[in-house]
C-alpha cells in the first residue's frame, strides 16, 4: 500500500475536524484561560479596584487585608519594626524597610518569605520605586546616604549624598512631571531642604529651601506640583519646573500623604487633630481654592493613608489598631477593619501572580494551579495528535481483487 502524500494527510485532517470545531475551540480556550489565571488575576486590579492591603506595624507585623472579604487574610511575621512598604508592579514582591535592625527586605507578596535583604547604614526607612529602570531607593533620617538598589536581588547600584539626613523620598518622571526627555529626578527631604538628584548622574542638580522650616514628608503625584509637610506643621507646595513654593496650609502634624490619581487630591493624615486633610490640586503660583477642601475625622490618630489607583477606596491606618476602609466618592467610612499593634504605614495593591520565580514564593494553590495547567495541556496536545495519527496510518490495508 502506498502512503498517502502530505496533501491527502490535510484534507484528511480538516475532514475529521469538521463539526467538532467549536469542541476544540472550547477546550483550548480553558487551555489559555487556565494558563493565563495568574494574568487575569494581575489586570483585575491594575488601574483599578485593589485585591489587597498591606499594613506595617500591626500585631503581627504586616498585615494582608482582603478587600473584597474585608477581612485579615493572613500576617507575615517581620522583625525590627517594619516601616515602609512598597509593592512590586505585578504585585509579586514587597520591599520592607526594617529601621531597628538597619535593613531592606523583599519579600515574596504570596508568602511573605524573604527573598534577598541588604544592611544599610542609617536605619533605612523610607522608600521610592522606579519601575522603568527596576531601581529602589531608600533612606533613612540618620544618616545623609540615599541607596539605590536593585528590584529583584538587593544588589547595590549606586548611592546618593543628600546635604542632610533624609526625611522622606519620591520621585518625579519625564513627561508625567517633567518635560519630555528630562532624566528622572529623585527628591530628597532634609533638615537643610530638599535634595533634588538626576537618578542617572547621581548628581544634585538643586536644593530647595522652605523660609524658616525644614521639610519632612513628600508627595509628588501627576503634575507640576511637589507637596511637602513640614517639621513646624505646615504643607507647601513647590513647582517641579521653577521650584517656585507656596503655603497651603498649617496647624497641623502632618504625617505621609497619599493622592487620588483620578482628581489629583492629596490626603494627608494630621495626628494633631485626629483627622485626615484633602487638599485640593494646586499650580504654585496661581489662584487656589481654600484649604483644606475636606476633612474626614476619626476615634484615633491617622498615621498612613492609601489610595487606590481608580479612585474609589481608602485606606486609613490608626494608631489604635484599626485600619479604615473609605468610601472615596461617596466621601463616608465603609468598614473598619482590626489589625492590632499601632500600624504605621499602608499601600494596596494587586493579587500576587500564582506562578513563582523564587522557591520562597511558591504556594499549594500556585503548584497546584501550574501542575493541572499544564497537565492539561500535554493532554490536549498528546490526545489529538495520536488520534490523528492513529487514525490516518492504522486502516486495514485493501488487499487486491482476486486474493
Amino acid at each position: 500500500m502506498k502512503l498517502h502524500d502530505n496533501k491527502g494527510f490535510w484534507l484528511c485532517l480538516s475532514e475529521k475536524m469538521k463539526g467538532k470545531g467549536l469542541a476544540w475551540v472550547g477546550a483550548w480556550m480553558l487551555i489559555i484561560f487556565l494558563l493565563s489565571f495568574q494574568l487575569s488575576r494581575t489586570t483585575q486590579a491594575d488601574g483599578g479596584a485593589p485585591n489587597l492591603a498591606y499594613v506595617a506595624g500591626s500585631a503581627g507585623g504586616i498585615s494582608v487585608i482582603d478587600v473584597f472579604q474585608k477581612n485579615v487574610s493572613k500576617n507575615f511575621a517581620i522583625t525590627g519594626d517594619p516601616h515602609a512598604v512598597l509593592l512590586s508592579p505585578d504585585g509579586r514582591y514587597l520591599y520592607v524597610t526594617r529601621p531597628q535592625a538597619g535593613q531592606i527586605a523583599m519579600l515574596a507578596a504570596s508568602t511573605g518569605n524573604t527573598i534577598c535583604m541588604l544592611d544599610l547604614p542609617g536605619r533605612p526607612e523610607f522608600l521610592a520605586l522606579d519601575v522603568i529602570t527596576a531601581t529602589l531607593y531608600t533612606a533613612g533620617n540618620m544618616d545623609k546616604r540615599i541607596t539605590a538598589l536593585e528590584t529583584t536581588n538587593c544588589q547595590l547600584k549606586r548611592t546618593f549624598q543628600a546635604p542632610a539626613p533624609v526625611n522622606g523620598l519620591a520621585l518625579a518622571f519625564a513627561q508625567t512631571n517633567l518635560a519630555d526627555g528630562q532624566e528622572t529626578q529623585l527628591w530628597a527631604t532634609t533638615s537643610r531642604g530638599i535634595a533634588i538628584f538626576n537618578t542617572h548622574t547621581g548628581k544634585t542638580s538643586k536644593v530647595v529651601t522652605l523660609p524658616a522650616d525644614q521639610a519632612q514628608t513628600i508627595a509628588i503625584p501627576p503634575g507640576k506640583t511637589a507637596y511637602v509637610t513640614t517639621k513646624g506643621g505646615a504643607i507647601s507646595a513647590i513647582d517641579l519646573h521653577t521650584y517656585q513654593t507656596m503655603h497651603l496650609l498649617s496647624g497641623g502634624n502632618y504625617g505621609p500623604m497619599d493622592f487620588d490619581e483620578a482628581t489629583g487630591e492629596i490626603y494627608v493624615p494630621d495626628s494633631r487633630h485626629q483627622q485626615l486633610t484633602v487638599l485640593a490640586p494646586v499650580a504654585v503660583g496661581y489662584s487656589r481654592i481654600h484649604e483644606p477642601q475636606r476633612t474626614l475625622h476619626f476615634d484615633a490618630v491617622p498615621n498612613s493613608v492609601a489610595i487606590t489607583n481608580d479612585g474609589q477606596l481608602g485606606f486609613v491606618a490608626l494608631n489604635n489598631g484599626q485600619v479604615v476602609m473609605l468610601d472615596i466618592p461617596g466621601k463616608q467610612q465603609v468598614t473598619s477593619i482590626h489589625v492590632g499593634g499601632s500600624p504605621h504605614f499602608i499601600i494596596t495593591g494587586l493579587y500576587p501572580p500564582l506562578a513563582p520565580i523564587h522557591p520562597q514564593e511558591a504556594t499549594f494553590s500556585g503548584i497546584l494551579a501550574t501542575i493541572i495547567s499544564y497537565g492539561l495541556l500535554a493532554v490536549m496536545l498528546i490526545v489529538p495528535t495520536g488520534y490523528f495519527l492513529y487514525r490516518r496510518f492504522a486502516r486495514p490495508q485493501k488487499l487486491p481483487h482476486g486474493e
